[in-house]
């Protein structure tokens, strides 16, 4: 769905970049603008700027360069005279409305990684812990021969303070334990997996024994391989959006892998809705009273305009299983 009869095409690669060639590299001679030029400059190239003041309270506080992810598409984009010059009907309005969108969604999805992200330390460590005991993570045979445990534990002792170099980053419950005990130097699991980035600890489970692996996902009613996957989509994805990296229309370079089930209504397997089938199915899991659903709807509902298609939605997308 487009605004004001805006058609959005797909964005096309450069003829260069599809045959494989490298251009040639040229000086960087661009020079900066203040706030008046920039926006008179997207008046000139098409923009509809109703409110100039609006327009450039905006650019002041977003700044071009980040709203221009949300203009992109609607460029002509072609090579020719009107490269950088704006399709016909386009407002600085509905580039705002992209923006904040984008920024909502980025919220929702925080939102959700992080009950994820804290189910999948407690589930790992829960499991480990009990298994074999509360230090079985300095123990390098309780993972596969590829993974890297000396950088591993490196890792843990920065996170956790214990190395020198990173010792202002201690919590008061490392504090407390290397006060109290002095064997091992490491404090437990628990406390260890609650200062893990999402990232690490995706990568402990990818490097997991399988046995390890099952007992987990079964946690989570998934295959293990399955699990592996859509928590390294998922800590990149969380990433992305800590980053405030534009999410609403992009092509994921790390997806979530695709249920068979599935594959009726996640088609677009790189497109955000193959993220939200994910967390969607890990928070019921999590949390079985979870709004989550409702409140991507609700989101879609207060930005209309958004073409939810060019997201990978399929139309009706709330009567597919998952979401009910």
């Amino acid at each position: 769905m487009g605004h004001k009869g805006v058609n959005i095409p797909a964005t096309p690669l450069d003829e260069a970049q599809q045959a494989g060639f490298l251009l040639p590299k040229i000086p960087f001679q661009k020079q900066s603008l203040d706030i008046g030029a920039q926006r008179t400059l997207l008046e000139q190239r098409g923009m509809d700027v109703e409110d100039p003041a609006r327009a450039e309270h905006y650019l002041r506080f977003i700044g071009y360069y980040r709203l221009s992810g949300y203009w992109f598409p609607f460029q002509y984009r072609d090579g020719g005279e009107n490269h950088d010059d704006f399709r016909p009907g386009l407002t600085f309005e509905t580039v705002l409305d992209r923006y904040v969108f984008d920024r909502r969604l980025r919220v929702l999805i925080m939102d959700a990684s992080e009950r994820i992200e804290v189910a999948a330390r407690t589930a790992i460590s829960n499991a480990l812990s009990e298994r074999v005991d509360p230090h079985w993570y300095l123990d390098s045979t309780q993972f596969v021969p590829a993974f890297d445990h000396n950088d591993f534990m490196r890792r843990v002792r920065k996170e956790t303070g214990i190395d020198p170099f990173n010792r202002n980053k201690q919590s008061d419950f490392i504090r407390h334990y290397l006060q109290k005990y002095d064997n091992p130097q490491e404090p437990p699991s628990w406390m260890v997996f609650e200062l893990l980035p999402f990232g690490t600890v995706s990568i402990i489970f990818k490097h997991l024994i399988d046995t390890d692996k099952k007992l987990i996902a079964n946690e989570f009613g998934l295959p293990r391989h399955r699990l592996q996957s859509w928590l390294h989509a998922c800590s990149h994805l969380r990433n992305l959006c800590a980053h405030h990296s534009r999410v609403w229309n992009r092509e994921f370079g790390v997806v979530p892998s695709v249920a068979r089930s599935e594959r009726h209504h996640v088609v677009h397997y790189k497109r955000f809705y193959n993220h939200a089938v994910a967390i969607q199915t890990l928070l019921k899991r999590i949390s079985g009273d979870t709004h989550w659903a409702d409140r991507l709807q609700a989101l879609l509902e207060d930005h209309p305009n958004i073409p939810i298609d060019l997201m990978g939605f399929p139309p009706n997308w709330r009567n597919n299983q998952i979401w009910l």
